[in-house]
């Protein structure tokens, strides 16, 4: 089983077909964003890929990426080629890669699929983290009766109570290359317990804003005198809208700024003519599960990562 630190294009168009095929039959992407951003990268020592080739497909594969002590893992095996054995040897394969220094290891199973969590309960690990899938209609949304000043006209309004922001706050578009710096800090320090949101670099941020539905008006920054307060980073593919990222600098945590950010990205999709909206955040996070389910927000799916200690 071939275990490469980089891809060809060969294969890396392989592997997409795979996550399609998984995809259709499944209903649900098998690899989460940043797996899917990893397969063009070069090589790097924290990042291997595993395949399992078959004729001229690829029918089985594992991504690894490693920080510190930990190893996390995505893999997926093509409908057609399961239940033999092909994702029970891919998951060993790369259990037993791993270096000494590697005592945690991760793998995300999206969907919490019963064939997905047999297998992974089978090798020893167990459920360690759960995240929520939450989505809604913009049909019959309650908009506020009025926004902050400065707010573009065309956000709907209606007859909810008026959204305002913290004393001397405001807020505006993304400027790309301007707020970079400034984004980077707030998101790591409104994520500074999240295990992936928490640790994005500058160039995760520059790989997001080269994507094709990048739009830095549905990047809405809210600020003060003293600098960038928080943000809602919304996302629009094939005709749904999400909330991408929301995050609030700690200092401004507690004004209500969060919920009016969430009204503002909600608006700002309303106003591109979309009509459903989807959201991820953690079953561990019971004050984001909150603020979403008071606005409408039911969950429709959850991913599981399940882990396992090395002794």
């Amino acid at each position: 089983m071939p275990q490469q630190a980089s891809l060809s294009g060969q294969d890396i168009h392989k592997i997409v077909t795979l996550a399609h095929r998984c995809t259709q039959v499944d209903g649900i992407e098998p690899f989460n964003e940043q797996t899917m951003l990893s397969l063009s990268k070069p090589a790097v020592s924290y990042r291997r890929h595993f395949v399992v080739p078959h004729g001229e497909m690829i029918i089985g594969y594992a991504q690894v990426a490693t920080v510190g002590e930990t190893a996390e893992v995505e893999l997926a095996v093509d409908p057609d080629h399961r239940r033999r054995g092909v994702g029970r040897a891919l998951l060993q394969e790369v259990l037993v890669s791993f270096e000494a220094e590697i005592t945690l290891l991760k793998v995300w199973a999206h969907g919490d699929l019963p064939a997905a969590s047999a297998l992974a309960a089978s090798e020893g690990f167990e459920r360690d983290r759960v995240l929520f899938k939450l989505s809604r209609s913009l049909e019959g949304f309650t908009w506020p009766s009025a926004w902050p000043e400065g707010t573009p006209e065309d956000w709907p309004r209606g007859e909810g109570p008026a959204v305002r922001l913290p004393e001397g706050a405001s807020w505006r578009a993304f400027a790309a290359g301007e707020d970079d710096e400034a984004w980077l800090r707030v998101n790591a320090a409104a994520f500074a317990d999240h295990p992936e949101q928490g640790r994005w670099t500058a160039a995760d941020l520059q790989d997001r804003q080269n994507e094709s539905w990048f739009d830095p008006e549905g990047l809405i920054i809210a600020e003060d005198a003293e600098g960038m307060l928080g943000f809602h980073w919304t996302k629009v593919e094939d005709g749904v809208g999400e909330i991408y990222v929301l995050g609030v600098d700690p200092r401004a945590q507690g004004t209500g700024l969060g919920k009016a950010l969430t009204m503002a990205g909600l608006a700002h999709l309303s106003a591109q003519g979309i009509e459903q909206v989807d959201l991820y955040t953690d079953e561990s996070n019971p004050r984001a599960v909150g603020l979403y389910r008071a606005q409408g927000f039911a969950i429709v799916r959850s991913d599981v990562q399940w882990a396992k200690r090395r002794r």
